[in-house]
């Protein structure tokens, strides 16, 4: 397709290397500079019949970031925490769970940037300023109610609540006892779903699948894998007991989200 020649010609330009024509969908999928997973449907484009100088600044637009804020006061209010994969870049980041780190974005109306180590020095701070800093901008969202048999709450991301982030947060995850009818086990297949329902659930097994189906078809993956509350209140991956057949999805899983982080890693 022509279009799609022209477009990914206009990102190597841009300095990315990985955009790829995605026939099936009429898109083309690559990472941004700051290693965004991003999915590009072409046929908004088409459509409006964008001549080639329009193409040139649509591309640049795709790639611009807005200017981190020089002053620690002014950036402290908008920092958020994000769980993202494997990112290529220096950006600022800490370990959270297997194959998952925790970055750091400044959040604007629009979109997000991510903040890079050499910042620090600008703000004159500590990364665990920041970390913290971020990660108390999150409310922590409370659910009222009580469940009143199996339940899955689903956390659909509008773009600003940063659902999947809320895992990050020291004894979030634990406070849905109630809201799902149990210990709470939670999946963050990808950056906009957030999936919670009670260890022991019938809706359990099912979970894994939806999850595992919902990471295989999303550009913005982040986990197949199960989550739950250590005694800390910190998120850490689930561990079916012994001999339950729920261990042979929780292996599966964490295969799956091991060989994918392998495969980005080595840049396949």
């Amino acid at each position: 397709m022509r279009l799609a020649r022209r477009v990914i010609r206009r990102l190597r330009r841009a300095g990315v290397r990985d955009a790829r024509y995605d026939a099936r969908s009429f898109s083309v999928r690559f990472r941004t500079l700051t290693g965004e997973r991003t999915v590009l449907q072409l046929q908004p484009i088409f459509q409006r019949r964008i001549r080639r100088g329009q193409l040139d600044d649509f591309v640049a637009g795709l790639l611009r970031t807005p200017e981190l804020p020089e002053k620690w006061a002014v950036a402290a209010p908008l920092l958020r925490p994000v769980l993202r994969g494997i990112a290529p870049g220096a950006l600022l980041r800490r370990p959270a769970l297997p194959f998952l780190s925790e970055f750091v974005v400044v959040d604007h109306p629009e979109t997000m940037t991510y903040v890079t180590p050499e910042q620090l020095a600008d703000w004159a701070v500590t990364a665990d300023e920041v970390f913290d800093a971020a990660r108390a901008n999150l409310t922590g969202a409370t659910l009222h109610g009580t469940a009143s048999g199996p339940v899955v709450v689903r956390f659909v991301d509008d773009g600003n609540a940063y659902w999947t982030s809320h895992l990050l947060l020291q004894g979030w995850l634990a406070r849905l006892e109630g809201q799902v009818g149990g210990v709470p086990v939670a999946f963050a297949p990808e950056r906009g779903t957030l999936l919670v329902t009670a260890d022991g659930s019938p809706h359990l097994p099912g979970l894994f699948a939806q999850a595992e189906a919902i990471w295989t078809g999303s550009a913005r993956a982040l986990s197949p894998c199960a989550y739950v509350s250590d005694d800390q209140g910190c998120a850490v991956p689930y561990r079916a007991p012994a001999g339950h057949p729920l261990g042979r999805l929780v292996e599966r899983a964490e295969r799956l989200l091991k060989e994918r982080a392998e495969r980005e890693s080595a840049g396949e």
